[in-house]
């Protein structure tokens, strides 16, 4: 009778409440939610976040106009890494200022060895701090992002060699062994 289209076409108004009332009244309610469960959709919160840490990358779309790197002919593409830029004004770590620099070098107090020294103590608080980051998201990850001890060193072409020796040097000691020197592509 319920599946019939004609009885609903050919029956009254009123009968047709008292069916609707009755059809109503049989349709079992769901259950009230008493609570609600988040577990899920922190575990989802998480794949994105690991996702957005794994795509980030250096790219020429990062790139500070303050700092003009020098040119190559090198093909290879930037990939995910701890980002570290060197301007004449100061020393980045992911756009962060670390270190004021002035003359084309670092204060030699920041430095426990004086002006002869490598170390520079501001710049190596920072990555270690970045480093341990980086191992967190390893173990959060189960392995999928791995610590790779990778960093991309993005330098304007007036800075001396020291400076840089001195960022690779202290980046080494913060356990970033692996660098990438990032540059412009020359367009012949």
């Amino acid at each position: 009778m319920i599946a019939d289209n004609a009885v609903f076409s050919t029956t009254p108004r009123l009968k047709a409440k008292k069916l609707y009332r009755l059809l109503k009244r049989r349709v079992p309610e769901g259950e009230e939610v008493a609570y609600l469960n988040i577990t899920p959709m922190m575990d989802m919160m998480t794949i994105i976040l690991v996702f957005f840490l794994k795509n980030f990358g250096a790219s020429i779309e990062n790139i500070p106009p303050s700092i003009l790197p020098p040119m190559s002919s090198a093909s290879i593409k930037p990939h995910a890494a701890l980002q570290v830029q060197v301007s004449s004004k100061a020393i980045l770590v992911e756009g962060n200022p670390v270190v004021a620099v002035k003359r084309g070098e670092v204060d030699s107090s920041v430095k426990p060895d004086g002006q002869s020294g490598y170390l520079i103590n501001p710049l190596l608080t920072m990555m270690q701090k970045h480093a341990t980051r980086l191992k967190k998201a390893e173990k959060i990850s189960h392995g999928t992002m791995p610590f790779t001890g990778e960093m991309v060193l993005l330098a304007d072409r007036t800075i001396h060699y020291r400076l840089i020796s001195e960022i690779l040097y202290t980046a080494g000691q913060a356990e970033f062994s692996k660098y990438r020197l990032l540059v412009l592509k020359r367009g012949d």
